[in-house]
């Protein structure tokens, strides 16, 4: 007997799987209801349903696993990473749906209270990408976006439209990886790198500080041919 025959198939990844759940039907209510995310969830339970691709065109553009795009779902706007393509095959017909498989992104401005003294070291192009697994329609894509690795955004000359990241956000137990006391230090004050605050760079020591620490301005700084930072100067 095939397991699509079996009316208590059970494809061997977690809960017992009724076949009866994977009717047309079904698919076309959570399609309508625009319910992807159980409607994947639905289709992992009956894979001989589901095709899986490792990119797509929509729109004259080639979509890849593992690229970074901007989505708009329900008027709302959000960035992620595309996690895996799929299509759900009809039973009754050779229509398939395609289903893009994403994580999101979040800023700064998603992160937990308790990180409020950190959130000075997080720029404002940063993104962290989270645990937050949805399905959307092809349709909703917007446009590729670009997420370097910091050290490459800090190289990157065109800024505008570009974001970085260098740290995954657990949203649901608040906890970055790596954790922020990992993360690249930078001036006498072993802050994380900020690309948003302004920095000079200390002849001496080779690193960049933040005017802050130093007490200047940007209009002081341009004046100043060698700076040497006041870390180096009680040396």
């Amino acid at each position: 007997m095939s397991g699509q025959d079996d009316p208590d198939y059970e494809p061997g990844n977690g809960r017992k799987f009724t076949f009866k759940e994977f009717s047309q039907d079904a698919l076309e209510q959570l399609a309508i209801a625009k319910n992807f995310d159980k409607l994947y969830k639905l289709a992992e339970k009956a894979p001989q349903h589901t095709l899986t691709y490792d990119k797509l065109k929509f729109n004259d553009e080639i979509y890849k696993t593992g690229e970074s795009i901007l989505i708009n779902v329900k008027n709302f706007e959000f960035i992620a990473t595309i996690k895996k393509i799929i299509s759900i095959k009809s039973q009754k017909n050779d229509q398939e749906l395609p289903l893009v498989i994403i994580n999101l992104y979040c800023n700064k401005d998603k992160i937990a209270s308790q990180y409020q003294e950190q959130k000075e070291y997080m720029g404002m192009s940063e993104l962290f990408l989270t645990e937050e697994e949805h399905a959307i329609l092809v349709d909703a894509i917007q446009s590729k976006v670009l997420v370097l690795r910091y050290e490459d955004y800090e190289q990157y000359e065109f800024k505008d439209a570009v974001y970085f990241t260098r740290a995954f956000y657990n949203t649901k137990s608040e906890e970055f990886l790596p954790e922020i006391s990992k993360w690249p230090k930078v001036c006498y004050c072993k802050k994380p790198q900020n690309p948003d605050l302004p920095y000079v760079f200390c002849d001496m020591c080779n690193q960049w500080i933040h005017l802050k620490c130093e007490g200047l301005t940007e209009e002081q700084v341009q004046s100043i041919e060698s700076f040497i930072c006041t870390y180096c100067k009680g040396k």
